[in-house]
């Protein structure tokens, strides 16, 4: 009878522990269900995965940096006849005059014949234009007759006008431009030689940038500002335009000698406004 009895309160408590453990049991897989449901419901991408969408890109407007240099070797310093007149009297409504966009401190080069001059202008006004033929230790050779040309506002362009003779390899020239304002004249000149192509080395490029680099490289201003201006940018100077005016800018500032520094100081500030138009 006594062990009947041990045996039935064993038995007893091992019922009692299964079900404590069957339990047990139960409520974990209680929670572990909760916990999964509550994860579906909060990140539904586990539950079911959907492509996104790709995010765009980040537009700017800002136009990338060039990478133009002009830094030419052969730098002769200009002649006293490439000297520009002085502006008194001028009006200047943003502060900067009538500008060549050309090398003023040092002859410049060409490999054309009719190559395209520019220069900048603050206000519509004619402008007088006159090509001269230079000799050394020779009093400057007018050819053709002066042109007068309606100017305007910002950059202005000209290709040498066909009533002119084709330029001759070898030779320099100074071409000049001018305005009359108050009963002044304000007079810019620069000069340039023709250089013959044929000593160039061929070229080989497919982007505007990448003709520009090819011109500076060879020391050609004149056919790296032409090609320059062939980007526009609703009718502002491109990057590449304006960094090759910053890189003029810099060029001729080396150039400077006691007697024109003052000159040449305020044709430096004038170009570096003009870079940034």
């Amino acid at each position: 009878m006594f062990f009947s009895k041990q045996s039935d309160n064993w038995v007893g408590y091992i019922m009692n522990y299964q079900s404590f453990s069957f339990l047990l049991l139960s409520r974990k897989f209680t929670s572990i269900f909760v916990g999964i449901s509550f994860i579906i419901n909060i990140f539904p991408a586990f539950a079911e995965v959907k492509p996104q969408a790709p995010k765009p890109a980040n537009r700017t407007t800002k136009a990338p940096s060039s990478g133009i240099v002009f830094k030419p070797r052969d730098r002769k310093p200009a002649s006293e006849n490439s000297r520009a007149g002085g502006s008194r009297g001028c009006a200047i409504s943003n502060g900067i005059p009538i500008t060549q966009l050309a090398p003023q401190a040092f002859i410049g080069k060409t490999a054309s014949t009719r190559p395209m001059l520019a220069w900048y202008m603050s206000s519509s006004q004619t402008v007088e234009f006159r090509l001269f033929e230079l000799k050394s230790g020779a009093t400057p050779k007018q050819i053709g007759e002066p042109t007068e040309i309606s100017g305007t506002v910002g950059i202005n362009k000209l290709k040498l006008p066909l009533d002119y003779p084709e330029l001759t390899v070898g030779k320099t020239y100074l071409w000049q431009i001018a305005i009359n304002c108050e009963n002044d004249v304000n007079v810019n000149r620069a000069e340039f030689t023709v250089i013959n192509p044929q000593s160039l080395p061929k070229k080989q490029s497919t982007s505007i940038e990448e003709s520009v680099n090819y011109y500076t490289e060879n020391e050609l201003w004149y056919e790296a500002f032409e090609e320059s201006l062939k980007v526009a940018n609703n009718g502002k100077l491109s990057s590449i335009a304006s960094k090759l005016i910053q890189e003029l800018a810099q060029s001729e500032i080396s150039m400077k000698s006691e007697a024109d520094i003052g000159n040449v100081k305020n044709r430096t500030e004038y170009l570096q406004k003009i870079s940034a138009i």
